[in-house]
């Protein structure tokens, strides 16, 4: 199976709908650099910008939780996400992975209310993911979570 690149972003808006060019892809009706289904495009294109950046999950933040979620470096992400126990559903790893409908990750972001304990939210706040951005951490997952 090939390797699917999907795009997130901000800016490039084409304003009238149509296509993007080459390399970019539609993303909450702008047109965004394509990012690779790797950790280390998905810190770039995704938490960088929708995680870390809104101070939700960075290293500065202080957290009340046991195990606080850091997204603001390769690093963090790397050793805070794969094969580590959920603190709120601890029956599941953050990404397990190949499978990614048993990653808390994935279903945090979908918003899965049998899985996500009731009072807890949706990821990120304030909106969710471009289809874009779902699709590709999907993919990540499921592709055995590859940092590179």
């Amino acid at each position: 199976m090939g390797m699917m690149m999907i795009g997130c972003g901000d800016d490039g808006s084409t304003g009238d709908g149509g296509e993007c060019d080459q390399g970019r892809v539609r993303c909450d009706g702008v047109c965004i650099d394509a990012i690779e289904p790797t950790l280390a495009s998905i810190q770039t294109g995704v938490f960088n910008v929708s995680c870390a950046a809104s101070a939700c999950h960075d290293a500065s933040m202080p957290q009340p939780l046991e195990s606080p979620l850091d997204l603001s470096s390769l690093s963090a992400s790397q050793a805070g996400l794969i094969g580590v126990a959920s603190v709120q559903v601890p029956t599941l790893d953050r990404v397990e992975p190949g499978d990614s409908s048993a990653s808390y990750l994935m279903n945090k972001i979908l918003g899965d209310d049998d899985i996500i304990p009731l009072g807890f939210s949706q990821m990120p706040l304030g909106g969710m993911l471009c289809q874009p951005k779902i699709d590709v951490i999907e993919q990540w997952i499921d592709g055995g979570a590859p940092i590179q």
